[in-house]
């Protein structure tokens, strides 16, 4: 059985999305950044199999630079 992909979501300020979306495509392969809300500000990022703790890890130091309150949503994305 595949493991699945896990999506954390956060409502992020409009001016900070392309700066998250620009780090996080550093790390190709890892994750894949979206908005799922641009009116509200949520973004998803969908954590590849395997990188979960290491993203988590970046997420928080983001978190830090960066005003990412994590929200709950519901999609079929990380739903596979």
């Amino acid at each position: 059985m595949h493991e699945a992909m896990v999506c954390r979501y956060f409502k992020v300020a409009h001016r900070d999305m392309v700066f998250l979306k620009f780090i996080l495509e550093a790390y190709e392969g890892m994750n894949v950044m979206s908005t799922v809300d641009n009116k509200v500000g949520i973004i998803r990022i969908a954590i590849m199999p395997g990188f979960v703790d290491d993203m988590d890890g970046l997420l928080a130091e983001l978190g830090k630079q960066v005003n990412m309150e994590s929200v709950e949503w519901h999609d079929d994305i990380c739903s596979f």
